[in-house]
């Protein structure tokens, strides 16, 4: 979600505009939008560090020459990286990076271990149980199956740096369950799991967030106070016959992810 707008005191400094190395040559012939290319670019020079957090972008005028293209394309690619959370742009006094080093983007079907990676962090996990049991009405609805239905339950933790990061619950039909649970669910990225290891093509994924409490357990799970302000999403991916294949919900730690995302009309 697009951060509020800042007061004018909370403007970072000016400081002398950088040229970032990426804009250094003009974008090179490709099938992607010259918009895509420069936002590619910048986006590139920005989780790299080459632009560090608080730095000031070259001006409209000098990325339009440093990447041989329209306003109008500076322009278009600015306004992704803001949508992004990657730059802040204040009226009269440029565009800012701002995105902290501990809130990486979470794209709309990007795995945990992908964005992790991209951002130099480890990544790991533990597995903290597997139930068989009934499922719950919410899941059934999800899922499109009786209220008696049989599911299993596998409930992770996901790790990064070695601190606990997100505690999640994968429910589906037992025999998926299983080959998730073989294939190491609580350290790899289900999405990634369907498709590339179990040949699933996924037709569409229904995604909900929304913000919760932390409750005790997860409070200790997450070593955080209860009550805590915690991410919830929840993912219920669809294969190319549109059946629901399993539900996630995910309980992300405030202080590792925010989510944002970019709606093209």
């Amino acid at each position: 979600m697009p951060s509020p707008a800042k007061l004018a005191q909370d403007t970072p400094a000016e400081v002398a505009p950088a040229t970032p190395a990426s804009a250094a040559v003009a974008c090179a012939p490709s099938t992607e939008p010259l918009f895509m290319q420069v936002r590619n670019k910048l986006r590139d020079d920005i989780l790299a560090k080459r632009l560090p957090p608080g730095e000031k972008l070259p001006s409209e005028a000098k990325l339009q020459a440093a990447f041989n293209v329209s306003r109008i394309t500076v322009r278009q690619a600015l306004s992704e990286l803001q949508a992004e959370g990657l730059v802040e742009t204040f009226n009269g006094k440029g565009s800012f990076v701002t995105r902290p080093a501990n809130a990486p983007l979470l794209g709309l079907l990007a795995g945990f271990n992908a964005v992790m990676e991209s951002r130099g962090l480890r990544t790991g996990g533990q597995l903290l149980s597997v139930a068989t049991g009934t499922v719950k009405p919410l899941v059934a609805r999800a899922l499109g199956v009786a209220r008696d239905a049989t599911v299993l339950t596998i409930t992770t933790l996901r790790i990064v740096d070695d601190e606990p990061a997100a505690y999640a619950f994968v429910v589906c039909e037992p025999e998926l369950g299983r080959k998730l649970i073989d294939l190491g669910v609580e350290t790899q990225d289900v999405m990634t799991l369907l498709e590339e290891k179990l040949e699933l093509r996924l037709e569409r994924t229904h995604i909900e967030a929304s913000a919760v409490a932390a409750n005790r357990m997860h409070a200790a799970l997450l070593r955080m106070a209860p009550g805590t302000p915690l991410l919830r999403m929840r993912f219920v991916p669809y294969d190319m016959a549109g059946r629901p294949l399993l539900f996630a919900e995910v309980y992300f730690h405030p202080d590792k992810f925010s989510y944002r995302a970019v709606i093209r009309r």
